[in-house]
């Protein structure tokens, strides 16, 4: 059996909002579509990341000040996880871990955390923590993902990931997450691959199962279910 291979990372710091179901999420969906799915954690900061192996790597929301202790821990193997991203190894940023993949996150107190640089991407923290429901087009695909969103940061980027059909998403401009190459970061929580099963097929058949050659399955009748009730219950607020 070929297998799916999860580079869980960070799991003790990068923890927030119960997107923990999006790891069982996406191994579910890799099992659905006949993959052996195994979840590898870099739990500790001196863990070097096995990039060889790791189908794709997958950052969790965090708290804000966790963000520069992860860019410290992350900068001995920079050039590595550049490189695996320039070869277009798939890393899935949700929340605001997505921040470090940017040039720079600018915090209240007047600090700023270099980020990597890979996403064309300026965050700045909110004073206040902005929290509603979030609806998205994808840019590429014209795909739609639903969740909810909560905002530590303002973002301004240039490589958006889709528009925002309902909620802030970005800062309230339409423009919601960035993506480059297979590096995607988005705001949308639920958790992230439970909401949308969809999104997690798209994701193992298109950045994993293309070079496997599998044929992959369809999403869950239940799950397109929620969807629609969902969307109608967002369909029918008043835009904030």
């Amino acid at each position: 059996m070929n297998k799916l291979t999860i580079g869980w990372m960070y799991p003790d710091i990068l923890n927030l909002h119960g997107e923990r179901g999006s790891v069982q999420a996406l191994a579910r969906t890799a099992e659905r579509l006949g993959l052996e799915a195994q979840v590898v954690r870099v739990a500790d900061f001196d863990d070097e990341i096995p990039f060889d192996r790791l189908d794709l790597l997958l950052f969790l929301p965090g708290e804000l000040k966790t963000l520069a202790v992860i860019r410290e821990a992350l900068r001995p193997q920079e050039a590595r996880l550049r490189q695996y991203v320039e070869d277009g190894g798939t890393v899935v940023a949700i929340g605001t871990s997505g921040l470090i993949f940017g040039r720079e996150i600018l915090r209240l107190d007047g600090s700023k955390v270099e980020g990597f640089g890979l996403l064309d991407l300026t965050a700045k923290e909110r004073e206040y923590v902005w929290g509603d429901d979030l609806h998205v087009c994808l840019r590429e695909n014209r795909q739609e993902l639903i969740g909810s969103q909560v905002q530590m940061a303002d973002v301004e980027t240039s490589m958006p990931l889709g528009r925002t059909l309902y909620g802030r998403g970005n800062k309230g401009d339409g423009a919601e997450g960035a993506r480059y190459r297979n590096l995607i970061y988005t705001n949308c929580l639920g958790p992230l691959f439970v909401k949308n099963p969809w999104f997690a097929e798209e994701l193992v058949k298109n950045l994993v199962l293309r070079h496997l050659g599998l044929k992959p399955g369809t999403a869950d009748e239940l799950a397109q279910a929620s969807f629609d009730t969902t969307l109608r219950f967002l369909n029918s607020k008043k835009k904030p």
